[in-house]
């Protein structure tokens, strides 16, 4: 079974320590998410899986031979069309040729209620998409075409709750045919709702759980938020 991990990673920038010994990992089939505060290495980290940035100690290992990493801030020339970005996709991230019949082929099987909308929007200006809009269609593109390993730094974001559906449709046929998905979100529910797992953030280390219960269990508390917020804020429950 493929899978991609880090082992024991260290880094820093200047005297900030980001991570100290962490480690995680992910399988093939499955999607992992990442909870964490702003400034807590999220989108650091997906770097370091890139290998954008180097740690000081420790090791990354994957059996992928491909992967897809989608950022956080997405960019498109007004002047293009949403089919032009579908092209630009395809020929920086994919080895094979990808038209949109083929990815609309694999959309309909992962969630038929995307395929009109889709079809809507590619011959639709860049300038006239919204951010969410923009973000969907990339988001979805990007899994249309991808095999392997996939990262996802927020790719709900800005994202209405009818698309955020959508995407999670996707996401989870993406994993039932075998891709390893990592994404991050800020929201505590949706991923506790939609990954097979997920890690937190804290004292600059990967913590992993496998479901709400869980976590709440091992911070001591009520809800989920107040689990995050204890994580974050209250050492004494993030050593335990």
């Amino acid at each position: 079974m493929r899978r991609f991990s880090a082992k024991l990673i260290d880094f820093n920038y200047d005297e900030k320590t980001i991570f100290s010994q962490a480690s995680m990992e992910i399988f093939e089939g499955s999607i992992a998410g990442i909870l964490g505060p702003n400034g807590s290495g999220k989108t650091t980290f997906f770097d370091i899986a890139c290998e954008l940035k180097k740690t000081s100690s420790g090791r990354i290992e994957s059996s992928f031979h491909d992967f897809t990493y989608l950022s956080q801030i997405i960019s498109t020339p007004p002047g293009l069309r949403m089919r032009d970005i579908f092209k630009m996709i395809v020929a920086l991230c994919s080895d094979e040729q990808m038209t949109q019949t083929r990815a609309l082929e694999k959309l309909k099987v992962w969630c038929p209620s995307i395929i009109n909308r889709y079809k809507e929007i590619w011959d639709k200006k860049c300038s006239l998409c919204s951010y969410g809009e923009t973000r969907w269609f990339f988001t979805l593109s990007l899994l249309a075409i991808s095999k392997g390993f996939i990262i996802l730094d927020e790719p709900t974001a800005g994202v209405d709750p009818e698309f955020r559906h959508y995407i999670w449709e996707c996401l989870h046929g993406a994993a039932r045919d075998g891709a390893a998905i990592l994404v991050s979100s800020h929201n505590v529910d949706e991923v506790i709702n939609n990954c097979s797992y997920f890690y937190m953030i804290s004292q600059q280390r990967f913590n992993r759980f496998s479901n709400g219960s869980e976590f709440m269990k091992k911070y001591g508390a009520k809800t989920l938020d107040d689990a995050f917020i204890r994580a974050v804020t209250e050492p004494a429950f993030s050593n335990a």
